[in-house]
């Protein structure tokens, strides 16, 4: 009935379905301060935690709160149906579709709140990101090396608050990475150095994947980023959601590019079967880092307005100077082992601590 609300599931519930959205409207709450809406036809909802649950084995509670309107037509999608859905290309098109515009509403969300902090709250975020990438580079030596000594460092801060904080900013902000098989390589195009692959502003009909070289990424003719990570996907939101383009791309050096036409994508996914799942499995985690970020800014929004009217807790800079002296340590000790273990291959770790 019109005017009536019926919840589909409520924030930390196991997800045990996903929801196929026949018409209607359906409101996320991605905290007690945000919500936002998705409305349309023959819409697959709700699939974020099944995806990260039952195809990347991280188990995980709802982590908004779902809503629909009472005149909205929905049925449940049991998880088993769900995943034998993710093998076809018009379940898994419509899943991708639905995952990328809850990217975007949620990182309105983000820019709307980070808008608000003021300038210690984007200090404690800036260290934080500097924390999480200083010790995500040390795992990643860690993976490579197996060297005992380099876990007994990562022990100490991998379950840190400050690492925690970091690693949902840095990974809502993480690129899709693919391997791109042999069926594609009709599809590669070779971009000289300084040419525009799209531009800022144009239809977005192509997604692409970058294979060799580096892209320039511009707004409003200012560079803002690098791709330069081979497999790096790009261009996808803009082809899932008939958005126009809102970045100028330019090849940095001779470029090579895998272009995936959306005219062709049908075609192109049912010789690589894994494209597109690969895009809607990293679609799901940016949608799941993104709901995190959105609760660490609203805890930095609210920590604000408590400072300002009690004098009660740790104030803002005695929260800069721990996550400093957390840094501190954390260079100090890969700085030290660096030296003992004459391991000049944490050098540029130590460098990116300033």
């Amino acid at each position: 009935m019109s005017g009536e609300f019926i919840k589909l599931y409520t924030v930390n519930a196991p997800p045990e379905n996903a929801y196929f959205l026949r018409n209607g409207n359906v409101y996320f709450y991605a905290s007690n301060m945000d919500k936002y809406s998705v409305k349309g036809n023959n819409l697959i909802i709700g699939s974020t935690e099944i995806i990260l649950t039952h195809m990347l084995s991280m188990q995980t509670e709802r982590m908004e709160t779902a809503v629909s309107t009472g005149e909205s037509s929905i049925k449940k999608i049991s998880v088993k149906k769900f995943l034998e859905g993710m093998k076809s290309f018009p379940f898994l098109m419509n899943t991708s579709i639905v995952l990328a515009k809850q990217v975007l509403l949620t990182n309105r969300i983000i820019n709307k709140n980070i808008d608000q902090l003021e300038g210690v709250e984007k200090i404690i975020r800036d260290l934080a990101i500097t924390y999480y990438k200083a010790v995500n580079a040390v795992n990643m030596e860690y993976d490579k090396r197996k060297l005992p000594w380099l876990n007994d460092i990562l022990k100490k801060h991998l379950t840190t608050l400050t690492f925690k904080r970091g690693e949902a900013f840095c990974k809502s902000q993480q690129s899709i990475t693919v391997e791109t098989s042999h069926h594609l390589s009709d599809s590669m195009v070779e971009y000289p150095r300084g040419s525009i692959i799209c531009s800022e502003g144009t239809s977005g009909e192509e997604m692409y994947i970058l294979q060799a070289g580096s892209i320039d990424v511009e707004i409003k003719g200012n560079k803002v980023a690098t791709i330069d990570q081979p497999g790096t996907v790009f261009g996808e939101m803009a082809l899932l959601l008939n958005e126009t383009r809102t970045a100028t791309l330019r090849a940095n050096n001779n470029t090579v590019i895998t272009v995936i036409q959306k005219k062709m994508l049908k075609q192109i996914c049912e010789k690589d079967g894994d494209l597109l799942k690969n895009v809607a499995v990293s679609l799901a985690r940016r949608h799941y880092f993104n709901l995190i970020k959105i609760n660490t800014v609203n805890k930095a929004l609210i920590e604000r307005d408590l400072n300002n009217t009690s004098c009660e807790g740790e104030n803002k800079p005695g929260q800069i100077d721990k996550i400093r002296i957390d840094l501190g340590k954390l260079k100090n000790e890969i700085s030290e082992a660096a030296y003992k273990k004459n391991a000049d291959f944490l050098d540029p770790i130590v460098d990116l601590i300033k």
